[in-house]
């Protein structure tokens, strides 16, 4: 995996390796703005890649700097022109293999010449008897022949002494260079810390950050407006069980043995028989009873009940049949009576989308959807601020292919959902806020920022329809003296220790200083290369006493 890492145009050379010697990747994306001063420097490319390389990491510079990618490429580096480019402008050509680096793997053919054996010798014995033959002596030890001068190789004899001697020498002279380089621009430093007296500072304020493409207004810093719209489908088992069976139906009379009067009962009633529920499926109308001296005529009124659910259990036998919802009295004179047996109830279950099994499958593929847009904005804003509470989703549409309560094994699920986020580089936004508390402070006076200071933004309201995202802004910080820390630098260049003093008690609002020379045991001037000098704030006065990282944000003129 890549490892993208943001530089800024006045980068050191020795902050770009330390960043190096800090990622846990092994290939690294370096994006370098505009005339950044890594760019203005072969050395500075030729030690940046030496120190990737005794690394084991692999670099690449993305730049829109025709100048620094000439340069990074002279020096075999990777170049992009842009973080978005799939392939680079240029890229080092793999190492040629040479006649050495080829291996013997299959050695069988020599393996299987039989090995030559030792000529034997005639050996005499002298207690066998006589001297021995000398001519036969001679005969089995010749004398030597003379010995071939030896050849130089083929290899040798073709090579060019006086051409290779030169580049040997070229190669010295280049390593001598990026030594002395080294030691000129990179070894020596120094840190300068100068004692203001400072007031701690906090402010509220209220901004806002534009996604559009045009230019804001000067108190409406522009961001990056990101939308992302993506869609989920999956499948899912139904775990939800109906019974489509049928209902039981028939025919019951209604009696009113109660009153005289008409007792109307509409479509829905619910009446009931051995603890089974049937509902009226019209409205009936009772008459009152009437007098047959000496007999009471009840008044009647035929109906036609349904069962409330399908099954067998509802085929019950004739019987009396309760009207639920009237009293215990109006029951007993109240009531319906059928003659025949109910039928037609029967059981069939099968398999249904449950309220359950939706709320769960929406419930998965919501989440996922979100982390997975989540992850390509991670990726697509690599670099910038996001916000967590400036992220805002929203579902654009749920599709299934089964409903709640309908018949099915399995459906699918489908979600579309939108994204929608403004970002920000950190560094530039710092600088747009210092500039808006600088109108708020005396002209003399300027905001610096601690260890513990900080530039802390709140979401307070997201408009992403205007493309505009509003903030409070807590900042908390130290009021100093008005100093120009880049005049101050540009002043200080090669002047020695006793200049360098004589200078910073000069200057107005300095309470003190101290000033570190590195290495010093011979550097005693501060040299001219800009960034061998470093100019950090002590705090006197301030509940924090601490150097000011260069790294901080600062107003215009602050280093």
């Amino acid at each position: 995996m890549n490892e993208i890492i943001y530089l800024e145009p006045d980068e050191e050379i020795t902050s770009v390796i330390d960043k190096l010697k800090q990622s846990k990747t092994g290939r690294l994306n370096l994006v370098v703005p505009r005339e950044a001063t890594l760019l203005q420097s072969v050395v500075n490319l030729k030690l940046l890649l030496k120190e990737a390389e005794s690394l084991g990491k692999e670099i690449a510079i993305i730049t829109a700097d025709k100048i620094g990618r000439n340069l990074a490429a002279q020096v075999g580096i990777t170049v992009f022109e842009s973080v978005k480019d799939q392939q680079p402008i240029y890229q080092p050509p793999a190492p040629e293999i040479t006649s050495q680096d080829i291996i013997e793997i299959d050695a069988q053919e020599r393996l299987k010449q039989p090995p030559q054996k030792p000529k034997g010798l005639n050996v005499h014995h002298f207690q066998e008897g006589g001297a021995p033959d000398l001519a036969k002596v001679r005969q089995q030890f010749p004398a030597r022949e003379k010995p071939e001068p030896i050849r130089r190789s083929p290899i040798f004899k073709n090579i060019n002494w006086r051409k290779t001697l030169k580049i040997i020498l070229y190669l010295v002279i280049i390593g001598s260079l990026l030594g002395l380089g080294s030691l000129i621009f990179i070894w020596p430093k120094v840190n300068i810390k100068i004692k203001v007296k400072a007031e701690d500072y906090q402010q509220s304020l209220e901004t806002q950050i534009s996604g559009n493409d045009v230019l804001p207004g000067e108190d409406i810093y522009k961001g990056t407006l990101i939308e992302l719209n993506q869609n989920k489908e999956e499948k899912f088992p139904t775990t939800g069980k109906k019974n489509l069976g049928g209902k039981a139906s028939g025919t019951l009379t209604i009696y009113n043995k109660m009153d005289s009067n008409t007792h109307a009962f509409s479509a829905g009633t619910k009446l009931s028989s051995l603890s089974k529920t049937f509902i009226l499926k019209k409205s009936v109308s009772v008459p009152g009873a009437t007098v047959q001296f000496p007999n009471i005529v009840p008044g009647a009124v035929s109906a036609e009940i349904e069962a409330e659910n399908p099954g067998e259990d509802y085929n019950v036998k004739a019987g009396r049949f309760t009207i639920i919802g009237l009293s215990s009295a109006q029951q007993e004179a109240i009531y319906g009576q059928s003659s025949n047996d109910l039928s037609g109830g029967f059981t069939k279950e099968v398999k249904i989308v449950s309220q359950t099994d939706y709320d769960q499958a929406k419930d998965k593929v919501s989440k996922e959807l979100i982390q997975e847009l989540q992850d390509k904005l991670a990726q697509d804003a690599s670099g910038m601020v996001i916000l967590e509470k400036a992220v805002q989703t929203e579902e654009q549409a749920v599709e299934t292919s089964a409903n709640v309560n309908a018949e099915a094994n399995e459906f699918t699920l489908k979600i579309k959902e939108r994204l929608r986020v403004i970002v920000y580089q950190q560094s530039d936004f710092e600088k747009f806020v210092v500039a808006q508390i600088e109108k708020q402070i005396p002209y003399d006076k300027m905001i610096t920022f601690g260890a513990n200071d900080k530039i802390d933004p709140i979401v307070d309201s997201i408009n992403y329809d205007q493309k505009l995202l509003k903030l409070k802004i807590n900042i908390t910080g130290k009021l100093t003296s008005r100093l120009d820390i880049n005049k101050i630098k540009k002043d200080l260049k090669s002047k020695n220790n006793t200049q360098a003093e004589q200078y910073l008690q000069n200057i107005n609002g300095v309470e003190g200083f101290e000033i570190k020379y590195w290495p010093s045991w011979w550097l005693k001037r501060i040299p001219s290369y800009k960034k061998a000098l470093t100019i950090g704030l002590e705090y006197l006065g301030s509940n924090e006493a601490e150097i000011v990282p260069e790294t901080s944000p600062k107003p215009e003129g602050q280093n």
